[in-house]
């Protein structure tokens, strides 16, 4: 690419962590107004290119070039000077704070010595309402959805007037309304000159919003696409080095299975209202909604995190009220949340002690703990779910986002857990790991485990479930057979 007409370039970039290369003779590029994508496997180095980039890391070898000229970052604040900004994956917001008090946090609007607090806010709404217009700018940050809180980070890196924006998994967190805000917001800033490197494992909006994509494997470089001409099949080919075949669930007919889970008016005000429906054996039973219908609240209702105001749950018959999540989970119902780094693994435990921390009970012995029985037990579903690891023993933070979550699945289903609630379990994970997944809960089901699968992605939604509880501002408008539905009808429905 002719240096004069490119806006950012690394030239050969490398960085390693010890014995490990995160990233191996890397060149990318980008011009102004173009979108170039990023894509690759969990593991392949995107985020540690991203994190280069904008000055978060320092590469190990290679060089950075601005407008041609070479530039070294020691901080995000020096890639910043330089016109480069990044909304990361990963929430970092400060939970007491505004969301104006966020967007411009230290970099407020001032007058002599003091802040202009009504300046500060004025500028902080321009930059948000360019993003999303109906977020409330005085608002604290925990109060929101996760996202909203997603929109204001991306805002917040927006407020930086960078010329280079990088996302990293904007839209994981997002719903379709949301999701076309942001897309609408991308067409502006490129239109108005701006470049963005985009990462995402959602193809269909690579294919849509990218003017290149660029392929890492293990660290590495393997190829540059024309998203005009690509298809996702060789998209993914080339991300995994291999032929993927991606899993595409068939509807069951459930009308012969026994009900496992009974839900009949459940309430709980400001939330969800009047929510009913049935779980059948071997079902997958979707849910599916914008922003605010109340899928994750009815989750956590469920799995006893939260107590209903109104309303019954059967569980295999027994409608007692579920009194706590260990009472649920002794009764064969487990929800695995969507927080999945903050909620469901134990960052500081090591992969073994992850799957088994749910049943430490089974190698509990008078005087001492059987390490060999723990041992057979992890052996098993690492290879009946194919985790892909090093050592047992290794930290589960070692491990790629889909990894992880097959990880937290074989301990609930070391605790012979019959019914899963799983929300959002494919975020942030590859399509080659999602499909491994999804494939994964296809045997899974067919040997009698029911679920609950709670998803944003429409096209997700409707590739693995039997049915569809459709939800609109916490109220159930319909449960629809999925060979009923397209993307288009369910969005309909969901915004009813």
């Amino acid at each position: 690419m002719d240096a004069i007409a490119t806006a950012f370039e690394a030239r050969s970039v490398s960085k390693s962590f010890g014995v490990v290369q995160a990233l191996r003779d890397v060149s990318v590029s980008i011009r102004a107004g173009e979108v170039h994508a990023i894509i690759g496997e969990n593991g392949a180095g995107k985020s540690t290119l991203m994190n280069v980039i904008c000055g978060r890391m320092r590469p190990t070898a290679g060089t950075l070039h601005v407008d041609g000229a070479e530039a070294q970052f020691h901080s995000p604040g020096e890639a910043q000077r330089a016109g480069i900004a990044i909304a990361p994956q990963e929430i970092n917001l400060v939970p007491a704070l505004s969301v104006c008090e966020n967007i411009l946090l230290g970099a407020e609007v001032t007058r002599g010595l003091r802040i202009d607090w009504r300046a500060t806010r004025e500028e902080a709404l321009t930059h948000l309402h360019a993003v999303d217009d109906t977020i409330d700018g005085e608002a604290r940050v925990e109060t929101l959805s996760k996202a909203q809180q997603q929109l204001v980070q991306i805002a917040r890196a927006v407020a930086t007037k960078a010329r280079i924006l990088i996302f990293d998994e904007p839209t994981a967190a997002l719903t379709m309304r949301e999701t076309e805000k942001l897309y609408a917001f991308i067409r502006r800033f490129r239109e108005g000159g701006g470049a963005v490197f985009y990462i995402s494992h959602r193809l269909d909006e690579i294919l849509m919003l990218a003017d290149r994509i660029t392929v890492l494997r293990d660290g590495a470089f393997v190829g540059e696409l024309d998203p005009r001409r690509a298809t996702k099949g060789e998209m993914v080919s080339l991300m995994a080095g291999r032929d993927v075949v991606l899993s595409h669930h068939m509807p069951r007919r459930l009308e012969d299975r026994p009900v496992v889970l009974k839900v009949s008016g459940l309430t709980r005000a400001g939330e969800f209202e009047d929510v009913s429906f049935e779980l059948h054996e071997g079902e997958v039973l979707g849910m599916s909604g914008l922003i605010g219908a109340g899928r994750t609240e009815v989750a956590k209702c469920l799995f006893g995190l939260t107590r209903p105001q109104a309303g019954t749950v059967e569980i295999f018959g027994d409608a007692r009220p579920v009194a706590d999540p260990a009472d649920a989970i002794a009764r064969g119902l487990v929800y695995l949340p969507e927080e999945r780094k903050q909620e469901g693994i134990f960052p500081l435990l090591s992969i073994a002690e992850n799957l088994t921390i749910a049943t430490l009970d089974r190698f509990r012995r008078p005087a001492w703990m059987d390490f060999a029985a723990m041992g057979r037990t992890v052996e098993d579903y690492v290879d009946k779910l194919r985790i892909k690891i090093g050592s047992p023993g290794d930290p589960i933070t070692s491990l790629s986002g889909g990894n992880q979550q097959k990880v937290i699945l074989a301990r609930w289903l070391s605790k012979n857990s019959r019914i899963l609630i799983l929300d959002e379990p494919t975020r942030g994970i590859d399509v080659a790991a999602k499909s491994e997944i999804q494939g994964v809960l296809d045997v899974l089901t067919a040997q009698g485990l029911s679920i609950i699968y709670i998803s944003s992605e429409l096209e997700e939604v409707l590739n693995v479930s039997d049915r569809i509880v459709v939800m609109h501002e916490g109220r159930v408008k319909g449960t629809p057979r999925t060979e009923d539905m397209t993307q288009e009808a369910l969005l309909q429905l969901a915004m009813s």
